[in-house]
């Protein structure tokens, strides 16, 4: 087994991953708190094999993102609680065995959504039903909200609201006149629009109305088609950069076995994240 002496050794990985801006976010953070550690961006195959190799080689921690999280939690060796209950993992960390799952996208979801409103209460939708949608889902409801499901293959949403025993509504529905009335929060979880592919029509521009909270889990581009969209609509929007910095924050918590990160090292990150998407 290869060992890191001098730094210690974390990734992000996922197909495609090259467009991610984890490894600008956690430099910096390691950065801020003087800690001696590289983050990579490693585009994997096959999760199988390619986490045994990386266990191999001495990886510390790793970030999972698409389309790898709901495989990621069925390779770990062990999982906490809120992992299982999700049935994805967007987090491991190396154990004495083996690779140990968690789940950090439920709360940096409610977490960005609750900078503009509380949750509890709030008619929800969620638009997806991968990894990120289940978590969003666990986030959502943990958070006191009412949520409803869409997904645009009808079996996958009707098993994940009953899995979380909460609504599904066909996307039909929400192409009718004023459905978007029966919500207060859209999230969408899908991979339409990553990294700026022109994105299907996901709900009709009918459905955003003034007054709706919409966030997108897509970050790059940090104001995609379906953002873009609610805004023109009057919503208040949520880029998917937010719940990208909170969920990373608790990540780094995990790892590093901290109770709560310093103001000074998520403002680093934010900043981070920030020029990133500026300079595009």
């Amino acid at each position: 087994m290869i060992r890191p002496k001098q730094r210690d050794l974390f990734a992000v990985i996922g197909n495609p991953v090259a467009h991610s801006l984890s490894p600008v976010m956690m430099e910096a953070a390691f950065a801020e708190l003087g800690f001696s550690a590289v983050y990579l961006a490693l585009e994997v195959d096959s999760i199988s094999e390619d986490l045994d190799i990386l266990w191999n080689f001495g990886f510390r921690g790793l970030s999972v993102t698409l389309p790898f999280k709901e495989a990621a939690f069925l390779f770990s060796q062990f999982t906490e609680e809120t992992a299982r209950r999700i049935r994805a993992v967007n987090t491991l960390r190396r154990h004495e065995n083996g690779w140990e799952g968690t789940n950090t996208d439920w709360i940096g979801s409610v977490r960005a959504l609750e900078q503009v409103s509380p949750l509890r209460g709030k008619r929800v939708l969620v638009l997806g039903a991968g990894g990120a949608a289940r978590a969003v889902v666990y986030g959502l409801i943990r958070s006191g909200a009412a949520v409803s499901i869409s997904n645009r293959t009808p079996e996958r949403g009707e098993a994940l609201a009953q899995a979380f025993r909460c609504g599904f509504v066909p996307l039909a529905e929400l192409e009718k006149d004023h459905s978007g009335e029966s919500f207060d929060v859209v999230v969408q979880c899908t991979s339409a629009g990553l990294l700026g592919d022109e994105d299907p029509q996901v709900v009709p521009d009918s459905f955003f109305l003034p007054g709706m909270i919409v966030m997108d889990t897509i970050y790059t581009p940090q104001w995609t088609t379906f953002l873009k969209k609610a805004r023109n609509a009057g919503c208040s929007t949520v880029p998917g950069s937010e719940m990208l910095l909170h969920q990373g924050a608790m990540q780094l918590e995990w790892w590093l076995g901290r109770e709560k990160l310093e103001p000074a090292v998520i403002g680093a990150m934010r900043d981070a994240l920030s020029k990133a998407l500026a300079d595009g």
